[in-house]
């Protein structure tokens, strides 16, 4: 059995909460897996690069809209679970209609715009999902295990998405366009209903919400206020905010010109990107469980500190090589990188945000953040359509690592007790 594998007790709630999580992101993979073709769907479907560059900013704004006020409603509900649940459900529902997008070609309506703007629309319910969801994580999963739950969900989460991006990429390759991605969609949505129901078993705890401010209509003035005093109460937040806002710049910038220029200029087809996130998915694997072991000894901060400096090379190194084997030796490389990233970020953000008002923060972490998502990939299609998608990405490259330098020069502070400390390498004062 899976939990005896894990070495987990189901006896016990904490273990068995772990379990769960570890078994529905099998199937939540899947989903995430074929969604990984929306663009190269929306592409063939007769999508612009103005659109491409929209599926990537548009959600971004989206977040913005949503993000605060759903962190304030998750705020005041002590059991959010429900809220959180029904939210992934109905996004997750979403590809349904995007999967009957091209039967609307009998109506001669632009289909790949169509499907671009429900994809995007479909991504509000993430948001709110979104913004529930970490701190939720937080509740069902103490402190000392995250590290290890967090790492083996996502080595389940890369060997499954690996394996179905595989397979998926020859299956469209193979059935005929848009039967291939119709059948594809409806079958990520059928698995994503499993791991529904088992996050339903998930034990989340009631949390109390803190005392709710007076229902009074605020200034621009007044909220600009309230932005500053969750900077001025947690230092911590600040810098991790600020800094993966410069981090950042660079990566949002390059996230649509990828797909455009694999498969406008280099010719990539769906096996090519199957074959990609096959590589990228099994490089994950090794890099949560090499950075598992490595974060222990290092700690959080050096190792957030090593690895987001490296980021950058990824869009620098496939703007340069232009040719699509090399290119799977850098998703590669990327993808080790970019595993530590994930492991010691998620974790340093949870520790610098208060634990009663986790949704409140996260949401405005997220909030910031989407303001460069939302600007940076309309500036890097329009970049592109002037001098080429390589040298934007060669130019995306640059700016990440120039960003991520700040994770080193205003490096995280830690509140303990009654005063903040400055995280060293190690973690040390």
């Amino acid at each position: 059995m899976l939990h005896r594998w894990l070495h987990i007790n189901t006896n016990d709630p904490v273990e068995r909460n772990a379990y769960y999580l570890i078994v529905e992101v099998f199937w939540a993979a899947i989903l995430g897996a074929i969604a990984t073709f929306n663009g190269v769907y929306a592409v063939r479907l007769g999508a612009s690069n103005t659109d491409i560059g929209l599926l990537n900013s548009i959600p971004a704004l989206l977040a913005i809209i949503v993000s605060i006020p759903a962190g304030k409603f998750l705020q005041s509900r002590p059991l959010r679970k429900p809220w959180i649940l029904w939210s992934l459900g109905l996004h997750r529902t979403g590809y349904l209609l995007v999967a009957l997008v091209p039967l609307l070609k009998i109506f001669n309506l632009p289909v790949g715009e169509i499907a671009v703007w429900l994809l995007i629309l479909n991504t509000s319910l993430a948001s709110f999902f979104n913004t529930g969801w970490i701190p939720m994580l937080a509740e069902v999963v103490p402190e000392e295990r995250r590290s290890a739950v967090f790492a083996a969900r996502n080595m389940v989460n890369g060997l499954t998405a690996s394996l179905v991006v595989f397979f998926g990429g020859l299956f469209l390759n193979n059935v005929i366009f848009p039967v291939n991605y119709q059948i594809l969609y409806t079958f990520g949505f059928a698995a994503s209903m499993l791991s529904q129901l088992v996050l339903v078993k998930i034990n989340a705890p009631e949390v109390p919400a803190p005392p709710a401010p007076p229902k009074i209509r605020r200034t621009l003035r007044q909220q600009a206020g309230d932005l500053r005093r969750y900077f001025g109460e947690q230092p911590g937040f600040t810098r991790i905010v600020v800094n993966t806002f410069l981090h950042g710049s660079g990566v949002w910038m390059a996230a649509p010109v990828y797909i455009l220029f694999f498969v406008r200029t280099l010719g990539a087809d769906e096996a090519w990107v199957g074959l990609n996130g096959t590589v990228n998915g099994l490089a994950t694997i090794v890099g949560f469980m090499f950075w598992r072991w490595g974060m222990k000894r290092l700690g959080e901060p050096l190792t957030l500190k090593l690895t987001i400096v490296c980021a950058g090379l990824y869009p620098l190194l496939v703007g340069v090589l232009g040719n699509l084997g090399w290119i799977l030796l850098a998703t590669a490389f990327n993808a080790l990188v970019v595993a530590g990233i994930n492991l010691s970020h998620f974790t340093t953000l949870l520790k610098v945000i208060p634990k009663v008002r986790r949704p409140e923060y996260f949401a405005v972490s997220a909030t910031l953040v989407n303001i460069g998502a939302f600007i940076m990939p309309l500036v890097g299609v329009a970049l592109g359509e002037i001098v080429g998608f390589g040298p934007v990405l060669i130019l995306c490259g640059v700016l990440t690592i120039a960003g991520s330098t700040s994770f080193w020069w205003w490096p995280v502070v830690f509140e303990s007790g009654s005063r903040a400390k400055l995280l060293d390498g190690a973690g040390h004062e």
